[in-house]
């Protein structure tokens, strides 16, 4: 079942965001979260766990985010994913 939430965590709250687009490197939500880029932010998603993510673009609903991972870490996000996305 292809992912369609993912829970972001800013200053201490978690907000439920829907997920717009998912890529290995980013990912692009309709969220609560009232950030601004360059803010550092966790992400949880369903199969793959903890992200630390830092925001690229933030313009309230959307807000875009790009994972802060190492390569190995990121290869097997990649692989994950390509299980998790649709199409």
């Amino acid at each position: 079942m292809p992912l369609s939430e993912a829970v972001v965590v800013h200053n201490g709250r978690g907000v439920t965001s829907r997920i717009r687009s998912l890529s290995p490197a980013a990912i692009s939500l309709h969220s609560g979260i009232a950030a601004t880029p360059g803010e550092a932010v966790t992400v949880f998603l369903d199969g793959l766990g903890k992200l630390e993510s830092r925001v690229t673009f933030a313009n309230p609903p959307r807000l875009d985010l790009a994972f802060l991972t190492d390569t190995q870490e990121r290869w097997r996000q990649l692989h994950a994913l390509r299980r998790l996305l649709p199409g």
